[in-house]
């Protein structure tokens, strides 16, 4: 909990706060500038993943991965579950 002026305020109330104003401030926003700022961190994953494959000291397993660890931060980043099987698992 934190502390502002004496008073103990849960962190769950700051959240919930935040969340609120996020949600308000996205309301105003176009859609595009949403779907821009979504394509943009999808290109930018797809550098990373890049530069892993060109990467001459990974092998294929150690390349494989790293990749599934990108795309499955690209995911959790977005909140989408993703149900797939892994071969290394």
């Amino acid at each position: 909990m934190d502390k502002q002026e004496g008073y103990q305020i849960p962190t769950t109330l700051y959240h919930a706060a935040l969340g609120k104003m996020v949600l308000d401030y996205i309301g105003r926003v176009h859609p595009t500038v949403i779907q821009q700022a979504v394509e943009s961190r999808a290109v930018q994953t797809l550098e990373a993943i890049r530069f892993i494959l060109e990467n001459k000291r990974l092998t294929d397993q150690q390349c494989c991965e790293r990749i599934d660890q990108l795309i499955a931060l690209f995911f959790q980043e977005l909140d989408v579950k993703i149900d797939r099987h892994s071969e290394y698992e």
